[in-house]
């Protein structure tokens, strides 16, 4: 595994040049490369779900002694990390439902291409997900063993058609069960809702009035109820907004991503001060979504409230995969640690928190003299005068202090302390 801190870097060394065509990670055989979380300056991925995603190219390709197609490596990889956890990989939302519904599935003799030639980031995204979806659809209609089989024929040279259809289903059938399987999976996403596209935009009056008769003639449109949400929120009618989202959910609450109704429901909550329902929504979106950092930090500080330590650590961990860089998670994982009497991890906990330049370095290094004084004093006292270096007046600091050194000083053979 080779990590770096700057995408140039990442560049030169994946690519033999410093541009880098928006690749988080590559797997080259046994070597794995990636960029850190200090190279994509803000965007957000879930640093877990890449390198498992990686880790999987590393036993496929040396399954396969690195004969295989990029479509099924990375519709492996993908499928893997749904199969690790369920708010990993990729899924079916409303434009990926609309490209399959509208013609825009990629023939599974052809998907390579959609790697290499794709005619947008969309549409190469959307290749990584057609890929997992063919790999779901040989998993669920002929068992993980066939697909083994399949590797294991392309490492003895089989070309790639011939064994599927070896080892699944001629082409021909396998490409009309898998179109009808992806459709399938299609319509299945939210049946509940309407997904006709409403009237274009018209900045005019009439449009105006015409776009309002359409959405209120379209109630369970998914178009129309965000549209009822957006006009709410911008006029800051809560009572409106929050039904129309509610609904949202209701009818699809498969949905991630920056489009998801979750967290702007829960920011009507949080503005309604509805807090046991605001909790209540951001965890569910948490359990859904896996690069969602600001519901992790705000469930985090909504357990602390509540004294539930679990669901601390849960999202502190889940930030922390997004984003290990930051102090605050920190600072919330030493906290449940220590509430649940794992010392030693909240320990290393605040140890991180001090290489990251933590906002009141004095408070964490007084932390750690206090967990670290039943264990190890001498180190105690050097984390106890590091924080009144940082803060002279930092009583808690200076009793810990006194107290480590009455501790140090020899007894009196009566007993009594000079």
């Amino acid at each position: 595994m080779e990590i770096f801190a700057e995408q140039k870097d990442f560049g030169v060394r994946t690519f033999g040049m410093p541009d880098n065509p928006g690749y988080l990670g590559v797997c080259f055989g046994r070597v794995v490369t990636a960029n850190g979380p200090a190279a994509t300056h803000g965007r957000d991925a879930n640093w877990e779900a890449v390198l498992w995603h990686e880790f999987t190219h590393v036993i496929t390709l040396q399954m396969t002694a690195n004969r295989m197609p990029r479509w099924l490596s990375e519709g492996i990889s993908v499928h893997e990390e749904l199969q690790a956890n369920p708010a990993w990989g990729q899924r079916m939302g409303p434009r990926y439902r609309a490209m399959i519904l509208g013609g825009e599935l990629t023939p599974i003799a052809g998907l390579s291409g959609a790697f290499l030639s794709p005619k947008s980031p969309l549409h190469l995204q959307f290749a990584y997900f057609e890929a997992c979806l063919v790999v779901d659809h040989i998993v669920g209609r002929h068992g993980i063993e066939a697909l083994k089989a399949v590797l294991r024929d392309l490492r003895d040279g089989v070309e790639i058609q011939a064994a599927l259809a070896a080892r699944t289903a001629p082409m021909k059938e396998l490409e009309k069960s898998f179109a009808e399987f992806a459709a399938a999976q299609a319509r299945a996403m939210a049946p509940g809702l309407d997904w006709e596209k409403p009237p274009a935009p018209d900045a005019s009056a009439a449009g105006e009035a015409t776009l309002d008769a359409w959405v209120g003639a379209h109630p369970t449109n998914y178009w129309a109820l965000r549209e009822v949400a957006r006009r709410a929120m911008a006029a800051k009618d809560w009572s409106a907004a929050k039904p129309a989202l509610q609904r949202l959910l209701h009818l699809f609450p498969e949905q991630t991503g920056a489009d998801s109704a979750y967290p702007l429901l829960a920011s009507v909550h949080r503005t309604l001060g509805e807090t046991n329902l605001e909790r209540r929504v951001l965890s569910e979106f948490a359990s859904r979504d896996r690069e969602a950092p600001d519901a992790y930090l705000r469930l985090m500080e909504l357990a602390t409230i509540d004294g539930d330590w679990p669901e601390v650590r849960r999202n502190a961990e889940r930030f922390l995969a997004v984003n290990p860089l930051l102090a605050p998670p920190y600072r919330h994982l030493a906290e449940a640690a220590e509430a649940t009497g794992e010392p030693a991890v909240a320990i290393e906990a605040y140890r991180t928190m001090l290489r990251l330049d933590p906002a009141n370095p004095a408070d964490t290094h007084y932390q750690l003299a206090r967990l670290l004084r039943p264990t190890d004093a001498k180190d105690a006292r050097r984390h106890v005068l590091e924080a009144l270096e940082e803060s002279p007046r930092h009583r808690p600091a200076l009793r810990l202090l006194l107290r480590l050194q009455t501790n140090d000083l020899p007894s009196h053979p009566s007993g009594a302390q000079r």
